[in-house]
């Protein structure tokens, strides 16, 4: 992720920005599996770090991309 092109600029932090609520093709709220809710109730007061690099080398391996 360190060749994207968008600016995150230096001292935000993540848990000064809202978390926005998930929705359907409808436009209605999504419901979440209990763990998923948990776990972004973690990330959100700060107890659980979330690596993005970590999260896309997954995501690419799942999709069947090696990463670099």
């Amino acid at each position: 992720m360190s060749t994207t092109s968008k600016y995150i600029a230096p001292g935000i932090r993540a848990e000064a920005a809202p978390v926005p609520a998930l929705m359907d093709s409808a436009g209605a709220p999504m419901r979440l599996s209990p763990r998923v809710e948990a776990l972004r109730k973690l990330v959100a007061a700060g107890q659980y770090q979330v690596s993005p690099r970590h999260l896309a080398h997954q995501i690419l391996r799942a999709a069947g991309i090696k990463p670099e």
